[in-house]
């Protein structure tokens, strides 16, 4: 399932057509998937600026269901278009696993990849938890599929994550 379809299953549901229809709209997307492994579902967070909360929409093969709903992570919550898309989550990811195996050493079992608007962009980001506690995360422009960001970190002890 791509990102447009389990979009499309999730805007069937009345909480998201609530949502939608009083200037809500959908603010980040991601996967978690194991290594090797195709998704097997989509989780979509739908932003309402009347009650200013996040809805939580799982998307699988069987369909949307409503999750938590919570007060939004940061203050800026943007919108993501997926009609604006130019790059699709497969040529992202695809773009992102070339840059990790040619410039980084890390034996991997997940991969949390996401779309999320930033200030005036989209960017596809793919994190990559190492066995060791390390982490990559590499983001790539959904317009021009250009890599934006290459960052790593370690959460092995004595070691500072972030900083």
């Amino acid at each position: 399932m791509n990102i447009e379809e389990a979009v499309d299953e999730a805007e069937k549901l009345e909480e998201v057509k609530e949502i939608l229809s009083s200037g809500g709209f959908l603010c980040s997307a991601y996967f978690m998937a194991e290594r090797d492994e195709e998704p097997d579902s989509w989780n979509l967070a739908f932003y309402s600026k009347e009650e200013d909360e996040i809805t939580a929409v799982k998307v699988t093969e069987n369909g949307a269901e409503v999750g938590v709903t919570d007060a939004p992570l940061r203050e800026d919550t943007g919108q993501v278009k997926t009609e604006d898309l130019k790059v699709s989550a497969e040529e992202g990811l695809e773009k992102i696993k070339d840059v990790l195996q040619e410039e980084y050493s890390i034996s991997y079992d997940k991969t949390l990849f996401t779309l999320r608007s930033t200030d005036d962009s989209q960017e596809w980001r793919a994190v990559f938890v190492g066995k060791s506690l390390k982490i990559v995360s590499i983001a790539v422009d959904t317009e021009t599929g250009e890599v934006t960001e290459k960052e790593e970190k370690s959460m092995s002890p004595g070691k500072s994550f972030g900083g």
